[in-house]
C-alpha cells in the first residue's frame, strides 16, 4: 500500500512539473530562486467539500506567479512555499475557485458551481452530464438529506425537491406512512412515483438508511422517465447509493441522540368550563343538564388548589395521562470506504431506534411491553472490481431487520378516545374503592379500568395498556451483481452492461390479546361510590394473554441487459445511444388468492442522444413493455418521448461572458403510462366466489366463503351460492399520459442560479368503475367492469432559485428556494348529470381530484330576512324571516348557521352544496427554503417548508363537539347570552347530537396551508490540528431540530395540518445532538 501510496505521489509531481512552463537560462532560474528562498514561508493545509470529505487533485497555485503550484494528495493536503502575503487560488472541477490569503494549517472548504456544466446527473439507467440533461430533472446530495432527523427518508425529502410533494399521516414509530406526488396529481388510482435502488425497482423508501445514499435524483417529464413505460406515468424518484473512491481506507462514524415531544396537543379545557358547555349542549337541544350545582361545586373547588372529592370529581388532563413528555430517539452510523486502481469499497452499518410516546405501565405489571417503538438495523456493502482494462464487476449487498412495537388497539381506536375522553371522568379505581355484585359488597384494588358512565366509554389508557401488544418484524435483503465490459476493440465508446438483482422480504406478526377487568361506578344517596364490574367473568384480574402468529413473504428477480455507445465525430457531433431490456419476476409465499400466481414485468428501452458542438442538444426516448394486468392482446405498448435543447451560452455572441454564465432553453413531449391500480390483479378476468349457504339455529340464513360445507357451530350448509364480486373486462389497458415540458435556466456570475419549467399533462383512459349504468341491470356499481373512462388535465410551474458566495474573509453563503403549482381538473368520468334543480350538477367532473364540497354560510347583512351579517341565526323570528326549510341536516335553532339557498328554492339539502375551498387530496402550491453559512469552523443552517391552496374537511372526535368533547374552539360558542353581550363569536351553538352547523361546510371545511420550520442546525468542526490529536481528520459537534414550529390557518391548533385527521398519531418535533467523525 506505502508503494503505490508513494507512486501515486510522484506521479502528481511529475504531471504538475509537465504543466510548469521553463523559461530563461539556468543561471537566472537559480538566482531567481535564490532570492526567494530567502523570503518565503510555507502554506499549507486541506481542501474539502462542504460535507468535510476531501478533495483529491485541487489545484493550489500563488496567484500572480502561475509557475508555482501543486495539487491535494489523496488526503486532500497540500504545502506550497510562496512569498509572504501571498494569495493562493484554489479550484477544482465542478467548484467554485476561490482566492485565499496563504497561511499555515488551512481548511479550505470548496462549493459546488451552481453553473458547472460538467456535472454528471444521474438519469433513467445512466448518466449524464449536466449540460446534455434537457430532460426536467431534480437531485439532492447526502448532505442535505443529513440534515434531517427523521426516521423515514419519504419525509426526510419533504421541501427539498422542486415539485416532489410529501403528507406525512401519522408520527407513529415505524408505521409513519408518507404519500408522495411529483407535479401533482392526474389519476383516480395510484398516484405514487416509481422508486428505483441503484437501478432497480423498490416498494419504498422507508427502511433506507441516509447514510448510504450518495444522492437522490427525481426524474419528472416524459423525456426523463418514457424508458420505463406503464410505471413512467407518475414520475420516478432514483436513488444511488454510495461507492468506494481511490485511496486509503477513510472510517466515518456519525452519532445523534434525540428527544421527541409532540409537535401539536389538543387545547384541553379545564373540568369546571367542561361540565358548564356540556350541560349548555345539552339543553340546547331540549334536553336536562347532566351536572346539578353540587356537582359543579366539586369541580369547581380545583380553583382553589384545594379539591373536593378529586378522584370521583377529577380535572383530568389526558395529554398528561397517556402521553409523556419526552421521548427518546437515537441513531448511529459507521462506514469505510477506500480502495485503489482495482478495488473499491464502501460499506457501512447503521442503527435506529425511536421511542414511543405513551405512557405505559412497566413490563413487570402488564407481562409484556405496551410501549410504540421502532428498532432498524441495516448494513450495506458496494463493491467495485476492475477485472482488467476491459471488464468491471460491482457486487451490492443490502440488507434490513426493523422490529414495530406498539399496543394491540388500533391508533384509530385510541386516538378517537383519547380525544373524546372527558377531563371529568376517572381512569382507574382509586385506593379503598369498593365493588358490588348485587349479593355482597367488597373491596377492589387500587389501578383498575374504569367507564365513564356518563357515555358507556372507557377512556384510551386501558387500550393502550390492558389489550394487548403488538411485534411487527420486517426485513429485507437485495443483491446486484452487475458487469460491464468496454468493447473499444469493436469500436471506440461501445459498451455492455449486464445485471441481476435478487430481493427478498419477510413479514412476521406476533399479537397479544386479552381480556381485561373494566368497572362502571354509581353515586349513592350517602354520597359513597360503588363500582360495577362490567366483566364478571375476571372478577379483578385481566384475562391471560391469547397470541396469534402470522407471515409472509416473497421475492423479486430483476434482470438488466444493457448496450451503450458514446462517441464524438470531428470533435463537435456527440452521440450516445443506450438499448436495455430487462425482465422482473415476483413471487410470494402465500397459499392462496390472487397473490399465489407470480407477477411478470417484461419490457425493452431505448435512448439515443446527439448535440451538436453543446450548443444543440435532441434526445428520443423511447419504452416498449407490457403489464400482466390486461388480456394478452392488450399488454405490451410503445412510449416514446423527445426533448430538444439550446445552450445558448455556447454560441459565439455569449460564449465567455463573465455576468451571464449559462443559458439553456429546454422542451420535451411524450407518453407515458400508469398500470398501478390497486391490489386486485388481472382485471381482465371475472372475480367470482363460491358461498355456502349456512342455515344458524335461529333459521336465520347467512353465507359463509367457502369451498365446502360450512358450519357456525349451530347449523351446517345448506347448498351453494355464486357470487360475483366484479366483471372482468377484456377491453381494458393502461392508462397514458401525454406530457409536455418547457423550461429555461439561468445562471450569472457563477454563482446565482434561475430555473423555471411549465409542465402540462393530458392522462386519458383512467380506469374507473361506471357511473351511469343504470342499477336495474342487477349488478351492484361495485361488481361492474371496469373502463378506460376518465380523463384528467394537470399543468402548472416550477421555479428553483439558488445563490453561493465565498467572501475573502473565510465567510461562505448558500441560499436556495424552490416553488412548485400544479392544478388538476377532472375532464371525463362517466359521471351521471345530477337533477336540474341541483346547483352543481356534477361533484367530479369540471373540478379537481379531491375537491371538498359542502354548505356555504350566509354572511350578507338583510334585517328583512333575518341575517345579521354573522352567518348565524340570531333568534326564532330571524328563523321565520330566513323563508328556509332545513331538509335532511336537522331543524335550525338560534344560534345555527344560515346557509346559501343556491338554487333559490327555499330548501337547504344536497341540492345546494357547493365547491368549497381546494382539494383536500394534495396541496397545489408546495414550496421551500434553505439558507446555509460556513465560517471558521462554524456552520448553520435553516429550511423553511410549506403548502398553500390545501383544504380538508374536519369533522368528528377533536372538532365536533358532538363527539363527548369540548376543546378551547368551543368557548367562543353562539349563545343568546354572549351574543346580547357583544363577545367574539366564531363557533356555532353547541349541540349534544349534531345538527345543521356540524356539516360539511365552509367553517369546518378549513384552510390547511402552512408554514413549517423544518430544520435548523448549528455545527463546528474542530480546527485540523486538534483533530490530530486523536487521530482523525475531520470531528464535527451539531444541535439540530426537526419541526421546530408551524404557522397555520387552521380554526385550531391542536393538530397538524399536514394530516388528515386529529384522530391519528402525532408529528414529532426533534431535538438533536449528534457527533461526525472522520479517521
Amino acid at each position: 500500500m506505502k508503494k503505490s501510496y508513494w507512486l501515486y505521489k510522484m506521479c502528481l509531481l511529475l504531471g504538475l512539473g509537465i504543466c510548469i512552463p521553463v523559461t530563461g537560462n539556468a543561471s537566472d532560474i537559480g538566482d531567481a530562486t535564490l532570492t526567494q528562498q530567502q523570503s518565503k514561508i510555507t502554506a499549507s493545509g486541506v481542501v474539502v467539500d462542504e460535507s468535510g470529505e476531501s478533495l483529491i487533485g485541487a489545484s493550489v497555485i500563488e496567484k500572480g506567479a502561475a509557475t508555482n503550484g501543486t495539487i491535494t494528495d489523496i488526503d486532500g493536503r497540500f504545502s506550497l512555499s510562496v512569498a509572504p502575503n501571498a494569495i493562493l487560488e484554489i479550484s477544482y472541477v465542478g467548484y467554485q475557485k476561490q482566492d485565499i490569503p496563504a497561511k499555515k494549517d488551512m481548511r479550505i472548504i470548496m462549493h459546488p458551481d451552481v453553473a458547472n456544466l460538467e456535472e454528471v446527473v444521474v438519469v433513467a439507467y445512466g448518466t449524464q452530464k449536466k449540460v446534455s440533461v434537457i430532460g426536467s430533472v431534480a437531485s439532492i446530495d447526502r448532505k442535505d438529506l443529513m440534515k434531517s432527523s427523521s426516521p423515514n427518508l419519504s419525509s426526510a425529502l419533504s421541501g427539498k425537491l422542486p415539485g416532489l410533494t410529501t403528507i406525512q399521516t401519522s408520527g407513529e414509530p415505524g408505521r409513519d406512512e408518507v404519500t408522495m406526488f411529483l407535479r401533482g396529481a392526474a389519476t383516480t388510482n395510484g398516484t405514487n412515483p416509481l422508486i428505483m435502488v441503484d437501478g432497480v425497482a423498490v416498494d419504498d423508501m422507508r427502511s433506507i438508511d441516509p447514510n448510504e445514499i450518495a444522492n437522490i435524483s427525481v426524474l419528472k417529464d416524459a423525456s426523463a422517465t418514457a424508458v420505463f413505460g406503464v410505471r413512467g406515468a407518475n414520475g420516478v424518484i432514483m436513488i444511488t447509493t454510495r461507492r468506494g473512491e481511490k485511496g486509503t481506507a477513510r472510517i466515518s462514524a456519525n452519532v445523534e441522540f434525540s428527544m421527541q415531544e409532540i409537535a401539536f396537543k389538543p387545547e384541553r379545557l379545564d373540568s369546571w368550563d367542561w361540565v358548564r358547555l356540556r350541560n349548555e349542549a345539552l339543553v340546547n337541544d331540549g334536553n336536562s343538564a347532566e351536572f346539578l350545582g353540587p356537582d359543579i361545586d366539586k369541580f369547581d373547588s380545583w380553583k382553589t388548589g384545594n379539591p373536593v372529592d378529586p378522584d370521583f370529581y377529577p380535572n383530568n388532563n389526558w395529554q398528561d395521562i397517556l402521553f409523556r413528555d419526552y421521548a427518546p430517539m437515537t441513531r448511529a452510523n459507521m462506514n469505510v470506504s477506500g480502495g485503489s486502481d482495482k478495488l473499491q469499497y464502501f460499506v457501512s452499518a447503521g442503527y435506529l431506534h425511536q421511542g414511543g410516546m405513551f405512557n405505559v405501565e412497566p413490563k413487570s405489571k402488564l407481562g409484556y411491553n405496551a410501549q410504540s417503538s421502532l428498532d432498524r438495523y441495516n448494513f450495506r456493502s458496494n463493491i467495485d472490481y476492475k477485472v482488467n482494462k476491459s471488464v468491471k464487476i460491482n457486487l451490492n449487498a443490502s440488507s434490513y431487520l426493523e422490529r414495530i412495537n406498539g399496543t394491540s388497539a388500533s391508533m384509530s381506536s385510541v386516538f378517537n378516545s383519547a380525544l373524546t375522553s372527558r377531563p371529568t371522568s376517572m381512569y382507574l379505581t382509586p385506593e379503598g374503592a369498593y365493588a358490588t355484585d348485587a349479593i355482597r359488597t367488597f373491596p377492589i384494588g387500587a389501578g383498575l379500568s374504569v367507564e365513564d358512565p356518563a357515555n358507556n366509554s372507557l377512556s384510551a389508557y386501558p387500550l393502550i395498556n390492558r389489550s394487548g401488544y403488538q411485534l411487527e418484524t420486517r426485513s429485507g435483503i437485495n443483491v446486484i451483481g452487475g458487469v460491464e465490459i468496454d468493447l473499444g476493440f469493436i469500436t471506440k465508446g461501445l459498451s455492455v452492461k449486464g445485471q441481476v438483482s435478487f430481493d427478498s422480504k419477510g413479514f412476521g406478526k406476533t399479537i397479544g390479546k386479552r381480556s381485561y377487568t373494566w368497572y362502571t361506578y354509581q353515586t349513592l344517596a350517602s354520597g359513597e361510590h360503588l363500582f360495577i364490574n362490567r366483566h364478571p367473568s375476571l372478577e379483578d384480574e385481566d384475562g391471560p394473554i391469547e397470541l396469534t402468529k402470522s407471515s409472509e413473504s416473497y421475492w423479486v428477480m430483476n434482470l438488466q441487459g444493457q448496450i451503450n455507445y458514446n462517441q464524438t465525430f470531428a470533435g463537435k457531433h456527440n452521440v450516445t445511444a443506450m438499448f436495455l431490456a430487462q425482465r422482473d419476476i415476483k413471487e410470494s409465499k402465500e397459499t392462496s388468492g390472487d397473490l399465489l400466481l407470480p407477477y411478470n414485468v417484461i419490457g425493452i428501452a431505448g435512448r439515443a442522444t446527439y448535440d451538436y458542438d453543446r450548443r444543440y442538444f435532441a434526445e428520443v426516448n423511447v419504452g416498449y413493455n407490457g403489464s400482466e394486468q390486461f388480456s394478452p392482446d392488450k399488454r405490451f405498448g410503445l412510449f416514446p418521448a423527445a426533448s430538444f435543447g439550446w445552450l445558448i451560452t455556447n454560441e459565439g455572441f455569449l460564449q465567455d461572458n463573465p455576468v451571464l454564465t449559462n443559458l439553456k432553453l429546454r422542451a420535451s413531449w411524450g407518453k407515458v403510462g400508469n398500470d398501478a391500480f390497486g391490489s386486485a390483479r388481472f382485471l381482465y378476468l371475472d372475480n367470482i366466489s363460491q358461498y355456502s349457504v349456512v342455515t344458524d339455529s335461529k333459521g336465520d340464513h347467512w353465507l359463509s366463503p367457502s369451498l365446502g360445507y360450512a358450519s357456525n357451530g349451530s347449523g351446517w350448509g345448506q347448498g351453494y351460492k355464486i357470487a360475483e364480486n366484479y366483471i372482468g373486462n377484456k377491453s381494458i389497458t393502461w392508462e397514458t399520459a401525454e406530457k409536455q415540458n418547457y423550461g429555461i435556466d439561468i445562471s450569472l456570475y457563477h454563482d446565482l442560479s434561475f430555473s423555471f419549467d411549465y409542465f402540462v399533462e393530458k392522462r386519458k383512459n383512467i380506469l374507473i368503475i361506471p357511473q351511469t349504468t343504470p342499477m336495474i341491470q342487477g349488478l351492484p356499481s361495485s361488481a361492474l367492469p371496469l373502463m378506460n373512462d376518465g380523463e384528467v388535465k394537470n399543468q402548472g410551474f416550477e421555479m428553483v432559485l439558488g445563490y453561493q458566495k465565498q467572501f475573502k474573509n473565510g465567510l461562505s453563503v448558500s441560499a436556495n428556494a424552490n416553488f412548485s403549482y400544479a392544478k388538476n381538473k377532472v375532464l371525463e368520468y362517466d359521471e351521471p348529470l345530477l337533477g336540474k334543480d341541483y346547483a352543481y350538477r356534477t361533484r367530479t367532473t369540471g373540478f379537481s381530484l379531491g375537491q371538498n364540497w359542502g354548505y356555504i354560510i350566509d354572511h350578507s347583512y338583510d334585517p328583512e330576512k333575518g341575517r345579521d351579517g354573522t352567518g348565524f341565526f340570531y333568534s326564532d323570528e330571524s328563523i321565520a324571516k330566513s323563508g328556509l326549510t332545513y331538509e335532511g341536516v336537522g331543524t335550525p335553532e338560534p344560534g345555527d348557521f344560515i346557509y346559501k339557498d343556491l338554487n333559490g328554492d327555499g330548501v337547504i339539502n344536497d341540492r345546494d352544496k357547493a365547491p368549497i375551498g381546494y382539494s383536500s387530496l394534495l396541496p397545489r402550491i408546495n414550496y421551500g427554503f434553505s439558507l446555509s453559512a460556513n465560517w471558521k469552523g462554524f456552520d448553520v443552517s435553516i429550511m423553511l417548508q410549506g403548502v398553500g391552496q390545501y383544504s380538508k374537511t374536519y369533522s368528528g372526535a377533536g372538532i365536533y363537539e358532538s363527539s363527548g368533547n369540548f376543546y378551547k374552539m368551543h368557548m367562543e360558542r353562539w349563545s343568546e347570552e354572549r351574543y346580547n353581550n357583544h363577545e367574539k363569536i366564531t363557533y356555532p351553538r353547541l349541540s349534544s347530537s349534531g345538527g345543521p352547523s356540524l356539516q360539511p361546510n365552509d367553517f369546518f371545511i378549513m384552510d390547511a396551508s402552512y408554514i413549517r420550520l423544518k430544520n435548523a442546525e448549528v455545527g463546528y468542526t474542530l480546527p485540523e490540528n486538534i483533530s490530530k490529536k486523536i487521530g482523525a481528520s475531520n470531528v464535527r459537534f451539531y444541535l439540530s431540530g426537526n419541526n421546530l414550529y408551524t404557522w397555520t390557518h387552521l380554526k385550531t391548533d391542536s393538530f397538524d395540518p399536514e394530516q388528515n385527521s386529529p384522530a391519528a398519531y402525532p408529528t414529532m418535533r426533534t431535538y438533536n445532538v449528534g457527533l461526525n467523525i472522520t479517521f
